[in-house]
């Protein structure tokens, strides 16, 4: 009798940073073990000051978050029918948080690359940690010398 039960579902944070790339190769090799189906997410938001949409012209934040769904795609090891991307435009945390409602486990970096500007552990992180209904596995990157929280 076939198993009707519904694959497992491993979302993972994308950004392009190192800890991301770290973050994927975790979730890679968790996904690939338990025949888990892999969800690369990632956001994109236009920049705001004081509150105002700034929009610049010849600025694609969609297309490049595609292409950094699509790099991280290519250097996943798990078989690409397994793979789901998603380039959502919002805040990063609520973009994960969101796309893993229905899903086994998140797994994030602990400090991401949003811009010009680095995140740590306690934001995007953390409001996962705090926040989602899922369990969350927090990956540092490799040489990370930022003690554990």
């Amino acid at each position: 009798m076939p198993d009707s039960s519904p694959t497992p579902v491993v979302v993972v944070g994308i950004d392009g940073s190192p800890s991301a790339q770290a973050a994927l190769a975790w979730a890679d090799s968790y996904a690939t073990s338990t025949n888990a189906t892999l969800r690369l997410v990632t956001s994109w938001a236009w920049p705001r000051m004081y509150g105002l949409l700034m929009v610049v012209d010849g600025l694609d934040l969609e297309g490049r978050a595609r292409e950094v769904l699509a790099e991280a795609a290519a250097s996943a090891t798990i078989a690409p029918e397994r793979i789901e991307t998603m380039a959502v435009e919002g805040a990063a945390g609520e973009v994960l948080l969101d796309a893993s409602k229905d899903a086994d486990l998140l797994v994030v970096g602990s400090e991401g690359e949003r811009g010009l500007d680095r995140v740590a552990l306690g934001s995007v992180s953390r409001q996962c940690i705090d926040h989602a209904t899922v369990p969350v596995v927090v990956v540092r990157r490799p040489g990370s010398s930022k003690p554990a929280r």
